[in-house]
């Protein structure tokens, strides 16, 4: 590249500044080309020489004015790259509908359209929804969403989203309408929300995916993505006044979490539209008003705890593996080998990584008999509560296979200080008589189970116990014995409030582990050097939700806690709160994935047997 010096032409003959420098602080390859005609020869004579202070000023001068621009030219090209891929994702998302041939038409009917969204009155809102949750009425209500203002731009397939994460993909379309419904909903004085549509753990999903579309990324700051210190696009103000407040919608079998807040046990219309000539007038009527109460400013948003699954205090990782039960569908999953046996077949565990325990967590018979259901999935909520019994049968008529210990035996669970299963141990001894152990966050659980404070038995039957509560900061610990549904007596735990989180400890043998359940998911657990581990879990959250028409406070209790609704990292320290920040960071990232999930060489090392050695594929 070639410049010219108009003080150095007025003084002395023509030249030329040659810009070559591969270091821009550098001038040592830059030099003066002198090209001018000598006085006795009539063709040029090239030389070099250093350039001078003056020409130092003009090179600089140049190379600013052209590292400016050449930025702002790119920049500009990314930005309008960026637009035209958001554009195109955005007009594929609303030509996909999800439909399966053999099954029936739209059960809302097929000219439904959702409730007109007024933006000067309604509170801005998005959706997450599983299309396949709800016996396909995820699916159904995508269909409605894609044909109606306002909603086709905000309603999105979750399972779509958690694939398309590419720059200018689904994802970056979630933060772009994340980012414009804050500020439509500042604006009102608002908070914007967000639906959750699917099963129990889809909430979990839903926060998941929230988290992953604010994480901060510097490599693509000039497109919105750059970091406010805390690790997200947002301020921690931003944060704490307008991340979205979680609305559930109950598309799944159990519904826990949505029958809790109010929204319902089943999909909206499914109750409703039920036994009716003009059933699909019915179920459409349902779904309307069920979206004008999530859109509704005169819903309430209230706290909500989360809990976490991390490492225990002074520690950087967790000292344990999960894996995913394998084996033979059915009602035995089991595979005899030589010798006799029946044993568990394991498999490398699937998504989701538990991070967030919204609802509840559980070690033993409950834990197992949902590992077991996980394989055997059926397509309507009815036939999978069938499932679950028929598992829960199946495990009661088996013997316990050599990767579990009978009962609880080899666990044990401290708060804080206080060792608290199994009770009335000074040495551990006596887990076995336990079929589960855990705590309720939410006061349901699948959709039979909730908790109320421990009492008499005179207090248990005449009086009205402290039910387990979302947002009082405690977990509402339990335990339980098959007699504990006669002591109890029927289907309520009896729970006692503990505010320091709990450390499970298990010291069995070589070759074991544990199942444990969080939010309808199951895992088994396991120390891949056979060593004793740790399962430590706290409060790391709290989050705004919306409260719907059917609130209870009969069965959860006022949901006012006496405190600001907002969103906050959860923690005694500036330092502990940063470091449950990086830990959701490093779970939008999947760095966490490495860290929890057992490869089939770890599985093999410690004597656990391979689903892929013992079953033919498929």
């Amino acid at each position: 590249m070639l410049l010219q010096d108009s003080n150095v032409r007025q003084k002395d003959p023509p030249t030329s500044l040659s810009y070559k420098a591969k270091d821009p602080d550098s001038f040592a390859d830059f030099s003066i080309v002198d090209d001018s005609p000598k006085k006795d020869s009539d063709q040029p004579l090239s030389s070099s020489r250093e350039p001078t202070d003056a020409e130092k000023k003009v090179l600089r001068q140049f190379r600013h004015h052209w590292t400016e621009q050449r930025a702002e030219i790119e920049r500009v090209a990314r930005h309008r790259e960026l637009e035209e891929l958001l554009e195109r994702t955005h007009e594929q998302m609303r030509k996909d509908t999800l439909r399966i041939d053999a099954l029936p038409a739209n059960r809302y009917g097929t000219d439904t359209r959702l409730p007109h969204f007024n933006k000067d009155e309604h509170v801005p809102v998005l959706a997450l929804i599983n299309p396949f949750a709800g016996a396909m009425a995820g699916s159904d209500i995508l269909s409605i969403a894609r044909q109606t203002p306002y909603y086709q731009d905000r309603f999105f397939n979750i399972i779509d989203v958690v694939r398309d994460q590419r720059r200018g993909g689904l994802l970056d379309l979630l933060r772009r309408e994340l980012c414009a419904a804050k500020a439509e909903a500042k604006a009102l004085g608002h908070r914007p929300r967000v639906i959750s549509g699917g099963g129990d753990g889809t909430a979990s999903f839903t926060l998941f995916m929230i988290f992953a579309a604010l994480r901060a990324d510097d490599s693509r700051a000039d497109e919105g993505l750059q970091d406010t210190g805390n690790g997200f696009i947002w301020t921690d103000q931003e944060m704490a006044d307008f991340f979205p407040a979680l609305a559930q919608m109950p598309l799944g079998s159990a519904n826990d979490f949505g029958r809790t807040l109010g929204w319902g046990r089943k999909y909206p219309g499914d109750a409703e539209s039920r036994f009716k000539l003009d059933w699909r007038r019915h179920a459409k009527d349902a779904l309307m008003n069920w979206i004008e109460a999530a859109i509704s400013p005169e819903s309430s948003v209230v706290n909500f705890d989360i809990f976490g699954i991390v490492p225990e205090p002074g520690q950087d990782r967790c000292d344990f593996k999960l894996c995913e039960l394998g084996g033979h569908r059915g009602m035995d999953p089991k595979v005899q080998l030589e010798g006799g046996a029946k044993h568990l077949m394991m498999k490398e565990a699937g998504l989701p990584v538990p991070l967030f325990a919204c609802l509840y967590f559980s070690a033993g018979f409950g834990a197992y008999m949902t590992a077991r259901f996980q394989m055997n999935r059926r397509k309507s909520p009815i036939r999978n509560k069938v499932e679950y019994l028929r598992q829960a049968a199946g495990i009661l008529m088996e013997t316990v296979p050599p990767q579990l210990h009978t009962g609880l035996d080899k666990v044990q669970i401290f708060c804080g200080e206080e060792r608290y299963f199994p009770p009335r141990s000074e040495d551990g001894s006596g887990g076995e008589r336990y079929r589960e152990v855990g705590f309720l966050n939410i006061n349901w659980q699948a959709g039979m189970f909730n908790g109320a404070e421990r009492a008499p038995l005179g207090a248990r039957i005449c009086s009205t116990r402290e039910p387990a509560k979302f947002n009082d900061g405690m977990m509402d610990m339990y335990r339980g014995k098959f007699k504990s549904v006669l002591k109890n007596p029927g289907f309520v735990y009896q729970t006692d409030k503990r505010e320091e989180g709990l450390t499970l400890t298990y010291s069995g043998e070589r070759g074991t582990g544990i199942f444990f359940q969080w939010d309808g998911e199951s895992r088994f657990a396991f120390s891949p050097s056979g060593d004793d581990f740790h399962i430590h879990i706290r409060k790391i959250l709290n989050i705004p939700v919306v409260l719907g028409p059917n609130y209870d406070p009969r069965v959860t209790g006022e949901p006012e806690n006496g405190l600001p609704v907002k969103f906050s990292f959860s923690g005694r320290s500036d330092e502990e709160r940063r470091s449950f920040a990086q830990r959701v960071l490093k779970g939008v990232q999947g760095q966490l994935n490495e860290e929890l999930l057992a490869t089939n060489e770890e599985m093999h090392s410690i004597g656990l047997h391979l689903e892929a050695e013992h079953l033919p594929p498929g």
